[in-house]
């Protein structure tokens, strides 16, 4: 009878090391979504405001999606099945060209390129850039399919940026600096269906792979005139 007894302690026991095993998980998970794991894994043993760092190079991309809108419930319910189909997709391009999804904020989709693991200036650069090259194939496979409103206007800068988590409550990895500013500002000046680029980012891409359209001079928001390009091809 005590060989039973503890038999089924032991069970138990492993029963309930296989249950905190199974949240462990979970809560990683989760974390993971919200932070990449490698600053994550670091944030298990350090304050987050030291874990704040300068990078002196990286790639940020602003895609907006076009052509929804809402005036009723339904049609604001139809606007959040689409953002779901199209960020869906964009999502599991993230990994195959080694990229960070950095947020969604209404209709726009951020990602970085050479955080949180640096690369080379001209890897990130060509990365992001075929992220977004794939982002444009995406939505016009989306359009097929009938979502035919749909249209993305995309910009892309390099520069310098600053980034760290930021909340407790709900932490998250975020970028600062006038890099983000400007990327931001590449895209409210695109065009729907293009990739609009600065000319920093323009020369980190080699022009045997890639094919620009410039633009001149546009008027940037609190950047007065910058020269900026259509990425329009890449071989």
């Amino acid at each position: 009878m005590l060989f039973d007894e503890a038999e089924g302690k032991s069970q138990d026991l492993e029963n309930n090391y296989d249950l905190l095993d199974s949240w462990k998980k979970r809560s990683d998970e989760l974390l993971y979504s919200m932070i990449p794991k490698s600053v994550a894994d670091r944030m298990r043993g350090e304050d987050c405001i030291e874990m704040c760092e300068t990078f002196e190079s990286i790639t940020v991309l602003f895609c907006e999606i076009l052509g929804l809108h809402s005036s009723t419930v339904e049609e604001a319910l139809s606007i959040v099945d689409c953002l779901n189909a199209v960020f869906t997709c964009f999502d599991a391009l993230m990994d195959k060209f080694q990229v960070y999804k950095v947020e969604t904020v209404g209709y726009i989709y951020m990602v970085a390129g050479g955080a949180p693991e640096r690369t080379d200036a001209a890897v990130h650069a060509q990365r992001v850039a075929s992220v977004a090259d794939a982002m444009i194939s995406e939505v016009k496979k989306l359009k097929i399919k009938g979502l035919t409103e749909v249209g993305v206007r995309i910009g892309i800068h390099s520069g310098t940026a600053v980034a760290g988590v930021v909340g407790l409550k709900t932490p998250r990895y975020c970028f600062f600096g006038d890099t983000i500013n400007i990327a931001s500002r590449m895209q409210s000046t695109s065009t729907n269906g293009n990739i609009n680029i600065s000319m920093v980012t323009k020369t980190l891409l080699p022009s045997y792979q890639y094919k620009f359209q410039t633009r001149g001079l546009v008027k940037v928001k609190g950047k007065g005139e910058m020269e900026t390009f259509f990425l329009t091809k890449r071989y």
